[in-house]
């Protein structure tokens, strides 16, 4: 009977995950899309990065469409109407037709595209290559790859013990922000217990859900005389998957090495296989975390963020830069996010090895996980810049991306990235390691290869998890 009914629910779920994939599939376009004056910031950003690796970069967003493992085409075979298509998606999140449908944005797109012929030295065949495509995600259709209910059930189950046990009970951390339906935990998995109450507090939240432990774990009534005698904060977004569970052990060090310190871990429940819908925007996220901190009396944080959290702990330094007093990044998706690396690699890769397997099943194929990449996640938003690059405007205007990038100091580079410290893994299948570690380089961003090892392989290799944590205390340091 047990296996009957449970077979049911599965079968019932697996019917509702084909109704919210179709559903998923509408074309949702972001209230935050770049405006003209963003557009030609981002744009010269953007080409001041890629000027002279320009073949590269625009060949990885495309593909072979007969390709049966999605190989890149040559560069000549990718016509003027293509790259057209994807930059009308790049800088407007929308189709061809729409953006030329529109006077100014057809100037400025044509604007776009002689200026990367003009300078880059190259001229586009005319017209549009069918047998090539483009990376859209958000405009490509939402992909995902089953899960059963009991894999969803588990991982909840998992989530709640991990909360009250470890969080609650052993660590002393308080859950704050908003309880409302649907941001912690989707509606077909809200909880069977109930949180410890929030506070009055609670009302000032409707997006963020976060834990926060004090120094030392002692809560007091009078947060803000405690925040004046207390030492800099420090501020963890995990990455895409389990959740703060998945790094249970890695807190667990960084209470033994910066306890002194209050720690505040911020739940990103659309990413963490909760059936989450409720995506606020990175305004939103940043608004919140910022309210986050005046409540407890903090001007600001280290930032410390892995995978995807490099990309929330980016919206922090774009968004609000005078809250970051540091940073500590482990495999940074937020660098050179317009190349086509995280984009393809999640999104259109056809894995080849056991690590692209499990990444293509337990992440980027999960339903809900494909869902906010496709729909919601915002590459400019998300891409952190070392520095604004002169654009023909200004006396530099005319220098080339070596020089540019050589003219960099620690003195020029954004105020989040003076504190910062980045860790890539060598072998990291989602970001090319070897180019951002250029990038960093060469702009004076201190960078840590993790060498030989893999994405979020950290978190298993002693040694590396130890100097991150060292770095953090180190960060935190400097601002007290």
């Amino acid at each position: 009977m047990i296996v009957l009914t449970w077979g049911l629910l599965e079968a019932a779920f697996y019917i509702y995950c084909l109704y919210k994939k179709q559903q998923f599939q509408k074309y949702i376009r972001p209230a935050n899309v770049p405006t003209a004056e963003e557009r030609r910031s981002l744009f010269w950003n953007c080409y001041h990065i890629v000027c002279e690796d320009v073949e590269p970069w625009l060949t990885g967003w495309f593909y072979v469409i007969k390709s049966p493992t999605h190989e890149a085409p040559a560069f000549h075979e990718i016509y003027r109407e293509n790259v057209a298509t994807w930059l009308s998606w790049a800088f407007w999140v929308e189709s061809l037709d729409v953006v030329r449908k529109n006077q100014a944005w057809a100037a400025e797109l044509e604007w776009m595209l002689s200026t990367i012929e003009q300078r880059c030295s190259i001229k586009f065949s005319e017209g549009y290559n069918d047998e090539i495509r483009c990376i859209r995600p958000n405009l490509d259709p939402v992909q995902s790859l089953h899960r059963p209910l009991i894999m969803y059930v588990g991982s909840y189950l998992l989530t709640v013990l991990f909360n009250c046990v470890f969080f609650e009970r052993f660590w002393k951390f308080e859950r704050r922000g908003t309880d409302a339906p649907g941001v912690m935990f989707g509606h077909l998995l809200r909880p069977f217990y109930k949180p410890s109450p929030m506070g009055k507090s609670e009302h000032m939240f409707h997006h963020l859900v976060y834990w926060y432990r004090p120094p030392g774990g002692k809560h007091v009534t009078n947060t803000s005389q405690a925040a004046a005698s207390s030492p800099t904060p420090i501020v963890f977004f995990h990455g895409i998957g389990g959740g703060d569970t998945f790094y249970g052990e890695f807190i667990y060090r960084l209470l033994k090495s910066s306890g002194h310190r209050p720690i505040f871990c911020i739940e990103l429940p659309y990413a963490s296989m909760r059936l989450v819908e409720h995506i606020p925007s990175p305004e939103e996220t940043v608004a919140e975390v910022e309210r986050m901190l005046d409540l407890h009396g903090y001007q600001e944080a280290i930032f410390v963020g892995h995978s995807l959290g490099t990309a929330a702990a980016s919206w922090v330094s774009n968004l609000a830069p005078q809250r970051v007093g540091g940073m500590v990044l482990v495999d940074p998706i937020c660098f050179m996010l317009n190349y086509h690396h995280v984009a393809y690699n999640m999104l259109c890769r056809v894995p080849k090895t056991v690590l692209e397997h499990l990444i293509l099943y337990f992440v980027s194929r999960e339903l809900y996980v494909n869902y906010y990449i496709s729909r919601h996640f915002q590459w400019y938003r998300s891409i952190l810049f070392v520095q604004d690059a002169p654009t023909p405007d200004s006396p530099a205007g005319a220098v080339s991306a070596e020089e540019h990038l050589e003219q960099h100091s620690e003195n020029t580079l954004k105020k989040p990235l003076q504190n910062a410290t980045v860790y890539l893994s060598e072998h990291d299948p989602l970001v090319d390691s070897y180019a951002i570690d250029k990038y960093l380089t060469f702009s004076g961003v201190p960078v840590r290869m993790m060498e030989k090892a893999g994405h979020a392989e950290f978190l298993i290799r002693g040694p590396w998890k130890k100097e991150i944590l060292s770095q953090i205390e180190k960060a935190a340091r400097i601002v007290d």
